[in-house]
């Protein structure tokens, strides 16, 4: 996950998977190529998952999506209309992360509205399974008519509507919002 920042769609992604394993990792990109660093990334998901005992919160360090390993997420606004190709991540995590950690489901949210998430995820269902890694999809969680997204969270912190966004967000990554970008209105 990415968490740019932590939603309450994050959350439920979270909840959902830890409900459905014995022993869940949350890699976090570790990139700071992102509007929130990722030391603050880090630690919403941290706060926004610490009563779900069977979770644990990890960078993802350089070999999960990064620089190195698939460069193009973090150039997703220049490669909407492109192929992308994240087989290296997706093969270093199959072969050698998945093994090391004893994974044997990958979960990741329904992508509508990204074509470079959409096609990580395309690759993963394609992948993951040589090595033994089922790769499950998990619908996205709406409110409003709309679903949840960082984006949208981004969007209406450019236009201080912390009301809107107490809706899409757990009360820890409101509280970093309000404090870190300003009052409500």
């Amino acid at each position: 996950m990415n968490c740019n920042p932590f939603t309450l769609g994050h959350r439920y992604l979270a909840e959902y998977a830890a409900s459905r394993v014995e022993r869940l990792y949350i890699f976090v990109v570790e990139e700071d190529k992102s509007i929130f660093p990722f030391a603050d990334r880090i630690e919403l998901v941290k706060k926004g998952t610490e009563d779900l005992k069977n979770v644990t919160v990890l960078p993802s360090g350089k070999f999960i999506i990064s620089a190195l390993t698939f460069s193009g997420y973090f150039n997703k606004a220049e490669l909407q209309d492109s192929t992308v190709d994240p087989s290296m991540d997706v093969e270093l995590f199959g072969r050698e992360i998945a093994p090391q950690l004893g994974i044997t489901v990958r979960f990741a949210g329904e992508e509508l509205l990204d074509n470079v998430t959409r096609q990580y995820n395309e690759t993963m269902a394609r992948i993951l399974p040589k090595y033994g890694v089922e790769f499950e999809v998990i619908p996205r969680k709406e409110t409003n008519g709309g679903v949840i997204s960082a984006s949208r969270v981004r969007k209406l912190l450019e236009e201080n509507n912390f009301e809107e966004i107490s809706q899409l967000v757990p009360p820890t990554t409101l509280d970093y919002l309000k404090e870190n970008f300003g009052k409500e209105k």
